[in-house]
């Protein structure tokens, strides 16, 4: 299905979804209307993230019978950070075919605009929601060398802003809000100036988020990403100089590299 527009939808989509027996859709009334625009009235089924496994078995039984299915987002690729994984495995195993249908991607569509290298290519999806877990998990994504893309919602769009200024500073990044929509907008910026950028207009913080950031002109070393999350751990236990003394005993990184970083300044 087409990000956001009708006419992103393919002549190749559209016959195939006319002939399938059966629609699984993650939103029928977003795709309902979609699909009627071009003419297109087979029968749907909703088919999202919550109803996922217990459907599965349903599209496996459909199969047997002989019937044909199509699985479509309403606003990306299935499976792609959208619902769709869990069934394509299940279908799989079960001995039956499943041919991609070739449509837009908000990850290739930010991709091809941003001007980053496209390879190495790290995509991280949405992060977790949870404080701790999201900083785990961004710290490792800006540990990989080359091109990070992350998917964001709008109302998490200011918190993972304001992370990037904090961990990636002078690191460039594109923000592609609403791809393909109406109020399509690309933001080109540098980590740093972030958060100030949605804060100064809150009408900026609306719609679907994919952010790119392009490669690290000073990327750290595996070591070093695990020196720095050693240091943050021993710090909630104990004194900054003790942890930056212990620290530095396990990695060979000089304690005076390590203590400004939980401080501000050198110890004396």
């Amino acid at each position: 299905m087409p990000i956001g527009q009708r006419g992103d939808l393919a002549p190749r989509a559209v016959e195939i979804l006319s002939r399938v027996d059966v629609i699984l859709a993650e939103d029928t009334r977003v795709s309902r209307q979609i699909l009627k625009s071009v003419g297109v009235s087979t029968r749907m089924v909703s088919f999202n993230s919550h109803s996922e496994p217990g459907k599965a078995e349903k599209v496996i039984q459909s199969l047997e019978k002989g019937e044909s299915l199509a699985l479509i987002s309403d606003a990306g690729t299935p499976a792609i950070s959208d619902p769709g994984g869990f069934v394509v495995r299940r279908v799989i195993e079960y001995g039956y075919s499943v041919i991609p249908v070739p449509g837009p991607c908000a990850l290739t569509a930010a991709l091809s605009v941003s001007g980053f290298p496209s390879a190495p290519l790290h995509f991280f999806g949405f992060l977790p929601t949870k404080p701790s877990a999201r900083d785990q998990e961004l710290e490792t994504a800006l540990a990989c060398a080359g091109t990070l893309i992350i998917y964001e919602a709008p109302h998490r769009i200011v918190d993972l802003a304001k992370r990037l200024d904090a961990k990636a500073v002078g690191r460039s990044v594109l923000f592609a809000r609403e791809l393909t929509k109406t109020h399509e907008q690309l933001i080109r910026i540098t980590a740093g100036q972030c958060e100030s950028w949605f804060i100064d207009n809150p009408d900026r913080i609306r719609g679907e988020f994919v952010v790119v950031l392009g490669p690290s002109k000073t990327q750290r070393s595996s070591c070093e990403v695990a020196a720095e999350k050693l240091l943050v751990m021993l710090a909630r236990e104990l004194p900054p100089s003790k942890a930056a003394a212990l620290t530095s005993e396990i990695t060979g990184i000089p304690k005076r590299t390590l203590y400004p970083q939980l401080t501000g300044k050198s110890e004396v």
